[in-house]
This record gives C-alpha cells, sequence and structure tokens, in this order.
C-alpha cells in the first residue's frame, strides 16, 4: 500500500505512526505508574484508616472487657453477701454506657447451698435500670455457651453478636469472664460475670467509615457473620461465606478466612451494595477476634487520573490533527514541484520542451532539482535547435555528394561493350569509391585508328578534394594524349600542368 502511495502520504503516515507509538508509549507508562501510586497511596490511606477504627474499637472493648475483669477479681478475692453484689452489679451497669446488661451466674448451690440458680441481672429499660433472675426450669443458664465456654476454657470469651429479641431489640455481645473461690485451699470455678454491650456505638463508627460516595466499612464476627453493614438486610443474616457461595466468588471465601483468621489485608473486591470492583482494607479486632472490613471504590478514587488520560488524550488528539495538517502543508510545499517536474518528465519524454516549471523559492534540494530540470529544458531545446540546423546542413551536403557523386560516375566510361565495332578487344571496368565521392578513376579511348589510351589514376585521399583533382588530371592526360605519341609525354605534359 505505501508503495504506491505519494510522498506526502507515506511522510504524513510514518510521521504520524512513530509519534503516536512514542505518544502511546509515554502515555501508557505514565498511566501505569501514576495509577500505582495512587494504589499504593489508597493502600497506606485504606490502612491507616481501618486501624484507626480498629483501635477505637478496640478502646472501647477493652475498656468493656476490664469491668467484668475486674468483678470478677473482686469476687473472688473478697467475701460478698446478696445485698452487696447487687448493690455492685447495678452501679456497673448505671455507670457504663456501653454496657446495656450484666449479670453474675454463680454455679448451682455455690452462692447459696438452697438455690441451685442464682444469677441476678440488671438491664436497661426503659430509661431505667430494671433487675430480674436468671434461671429457672425453662432457662437453665449454667448449659448456655456464654457460661460453658469461658468455664471450660477458662478464660474469658466474647460470644457471637446476636439479636437481644424482646429484650432491647438492638444487636448485643456478651463478655463472659469465669472466676473462682479458693476452698480448703483449692481453686474452684464459682461463676460467670457476664456485661452485655450493645453494639449501637460499633454501627455508628463503623457507620461513620466514609470512602467517596459509594464506600463502606462492614463488620463480621470471628464466624464470618454480618454484624455491620450498610444492607440492612444482611445483617445477622449472611455470613461472608454465604454470600461467596452465592456469588460463586473464590477470592471473596479466600478473603473471608483470612479475615476470621484475625490477619489484615487489601485486596481486589466487588461491593455487594453495587456489584462495582473496589478494593478492601482489613484488620482483626484482637479481643473480640471479630473483622473490620472497609471498601475503597476504584472508579471514584481514579476518577481523577482517568479524567487527566482522557484530557490528556483529548489534547494529544488535537495535536495529532495539528500535525497532521502541518506534515501535509510541508510535504505539499515538497511534493507540488516534484509533481511538476513529474509532468515535465513526461512532456519531456512526449518531445515538448515548452512546459512551464512553477517557480520554487526555497533553495533547498528540490529548488536545485527544479533548476537543473530548467537547465535541461533549455539546453535540450538549444541542442534540438543545433541539431536541427546539422541536420539540414549535414542533408544539404550529402544531396551536393550525391549530385557529385553522379556527375563523377558520368565522367568515366560506363557504356560497355564501348566499341562495338572493334572485335580485336574487349574492355570492361567498374568504379566503387569508398565514399559518396571518391579520387579514383580509369578511362580509355582511341587516340587514333590504331593506338587505344587507357588510364587507371590513384588520387592520394578521399571525398570531393580527391575528386576534384581526378577531374582535372583525366582532363589533362586526355589532352596532352591527343599531342604526344608516347605514354611517358603524356604523363609528363599532365604533370607540369598540375604542378603549374
Amino acid at each position: 500500500m505505501l508503495k504506491n502511495s505519494g510522498i506526502a502520504f507515506r511522510l504524513a503516515f510514518l510521521i504520524l505512526t512513530s509519534s503516536t507509538l512514542i505518544f502511546g508509549g509515554i502515555f501508557g507508562y505514565n498511566y501505569y505508574f501514576s495509577r500505582k501510586i495512587i494504589e499504593k497511596d489508597i493502600m497506606a490511606n485504606a490502612e491507616n484508616l481501618t486501624l484507626s477504627a480498629v483501635n477505637k474499637i478496640e478502646a472501647v472493648v477493652s475498656a468493656v472487657e476490664k469491668i467484668p475483669e475486674n468483678l470478677a477479681y473482686f469476687l473472688e478475692y473478697t467475701g460478698c453477701d446478696g445485698e452487696e453484689t447487687l448493690k455492685l452489679l447495678r452501679s456497673v451497669v448505671a455507670g457504663n454506657s456501653e454496657i446495656y446488661g450484666a449479670t453474675i451466674a454463680f454455679e448451682p448451690y455455690s452462692f447459696n447451698k438452697d438455690f441451685l440458680y442464682y444469677a441476678p441481672y440488671f438491664c436497661k429499660s426503659g430509661g431505667e435500670i430494671k433487675l430480674s433472675y436468671l434461671g429457672n426450669d425453662s432457662y437453665r443458664y449454667f448449659y448456655w455457651d456464654w457460661y460453658q465456654i469461658p468455664k471450660e476454657l477458662k478464660r474469658p470469651v466474647w460470644s457471637e453478636p446476636y439479636y437481644d429479641e424482646g429484650g432491647g431489640n438492638i444487636i448485643m455481645s456478651t463478655y463472659s469472664v469465669p472466676f473462682y473461690k479458693n476452698t480448703g485451699g483449692e481453686r474452684k470455678f464459682a461463676g460467670v460475670v457476664t456485661a452485655d454491650m450493645s453494639l449501637l456505638w460499633l454501627q455508628d463508627i463503623v457507620s461513620s467509615i466514609k470512602i467517596g460516595k459509594t464506600g463502606y466499612a462492614f463488620l463480621i464476627s470471628r464466624n464470618g457473620v454480618f454484624v455491620t453493614h450498610p444492607e440492612k438486610d444482611v445483617i445477622m443474616n449472611e455470613t461472608i461465606f454465604s454470600l461467596a457461595e452465592a456469588r460463586k466468588d473464590p477470592l471473596l471465601r479466600k478473603t473471608g478466612k483470612n479475615m476470621i483468621s484475625g490477619n489484615s489485608g487489601f485486596v481486589p473486591f466487588t461491593s455487594i451494595l453495587t456489584r462495582k470492583k473496589c478494593w478492601m482494607a482489613y484488620a482483626g479486632i484482637p479481643s473480640t477476634g471479630w473483622s473490620l472490613g472497609a471498601l475503597f471504590p476504584q472508579n471514584e478514587l481514579t476518577r481523577d487520573i482517568r479524567n487527566l488520560s482522557r484530557l490528556v488524550f483529548v489534547f494529544g488528539g488535537i495535536g495529532f490533527i495539528f500535525l497532521f495538517l502541518v506534515i501535509s502543508l510541508i510535504a505539499g510545499s515538497i511534493t507540488r514541484p516534484l509533481r511538476n517536474l513529474a509532468r515535465a518528465t513526461r512532456d519531456i519524454g512526449k518531445g515538448n520542451l515548452d512546459f512551464k516549471l512553477l517557480p520554487v523559492k526555497t533553495k533547498d534540494e528540490v529548488g536545485d532539482l527544479s533548476a537543473s530540470f530548467a537547465y535541461m529544458r533549455d539546453a535540450l531545446k538549444k541542442y534540438i535547435k543545433e541539431l536541427t540546423e546539422t541536420t539540414k546542413v549535414k542533408e544539404r551536403i550529402e544531396s551536393e555528394l550525391k549530385i557529385a557523386h553522379n556527375i563523377q560516375m558520368g565522367i568515366v566510361p560506363k557504356a560497355f561493350p564501348p566499341f562495338p565495332s572493334r572485335k580485336e578487344f574487349d574492355i570492361y571496368a567498374t568504379l566503387v569509391p569508398a565514399r559518396e565521392v571518391g579520387g579514383d578513376f580509369y578511362d580509355f579511348f582511341f587516340v587514333d585508328e590504331d593506338r587505344l589510351c587507357f588510364v587507371i589514376g590513384d588520387v592520394s585521399g578521399k571525398g570531393v578534394p580527391a575528386a576534384i583533382f581526378m577531374a582535372m588530371a583525366k582532363a589533362l592526360i586526355k589532352a596532352a594524349a591527343g599531342q604526344v605519341k608516347n605514354p611517358g609525354e603524356t604523363l609528363a605534359i599532365a604533370n607540369r600542368e598540375l604542378s603549374s
């Protein structure tokens, strides 16, 4: 295709193609590394934001943990009757806004040998602190997880978040701390101190994390259950693993495993709300085993670089158009004289030397070529004119030479036999000059009735001068032969005349 195209097109095509490759390389390099820098900054900011939120949650959780832990310590090392226990428990609930309710659940017959159940429970209800006692035939608390797990593990345990239906109608989590009694020098399990923490404040902290217009944060329990999320339907109803199964997303399942393992990271993610691509930073909350995830929408956070890239692309397109026009003008200024010279070459081939050349003001190679064409045209016209005149002269000379040849051939005898009446001899001769007119000659004639004179001459030289000399010599010899009877005398007489 390029071979059959003009110089202007090839020049524009090659320059624009090269410029496109260079610009594309620079643009791609700039976009790639700019995006990498932005992603790196987003990752750093995401980690800082996530860790900041985790630290806030951890600070509140740690404060809540201290209350039942101190209460368990107090019960273990001090004696406390029923009234003091109730007052202490009520003051704990009343004095801590994060605590919704608290109980001290004793082992069967541990508080009183006559009581199978003893678990006073204070909780907030309607702006008041209400007391109730846990434990009956339908609710044997010492079989429940919040009691059994810390008893068996011999350490404090946070329960899975749960919905307190019929009570506070809020999401809560219970922190259970086992306490012991020294009996006969032996440390025995005596019960569990619990603090029910409302997670409303937790929802406020997580929902306050806003990233762009569609970014959000969520919290999952150590079993992967959504504790907080902008999508209300998934709270306490879905786990991160059930969503991964519904979406058939192995990456989400892997991320969920890392989150409930207490790890932290920064991974690609698909938003549950918008279904758009995001980055997710996640970090575990050490005390509870929960994990916080914060979603950073890719489109929003990279919008500026995309807009800048589009702007650069638009300006690049405008630049290409301008470059194309400039190249076209430059190429046109170069190829226009060349096209004119190409037409002139065709005219020369046709024999037309009256063509006109466009004036070229530049002093570059094209200007030199145009000047050379003009010089060649003028030189050819002059040469052809001179050649025409020379040809005319040559044709005239050739015509004259032909006449001279005919005259020369007419001087020598050509009729044979020349003397039909004489039978005693026979003569034949021919003359073939080397040029149109030569200097060689022959002649024969009778001097008288009994004497025949024949002459053969070879003049030094060729052409018209030799022919003239031949004609003079022939005439002198013939004249001298009539005067004397001896060939030597005849030649002597002719020689003297030629010499004079």
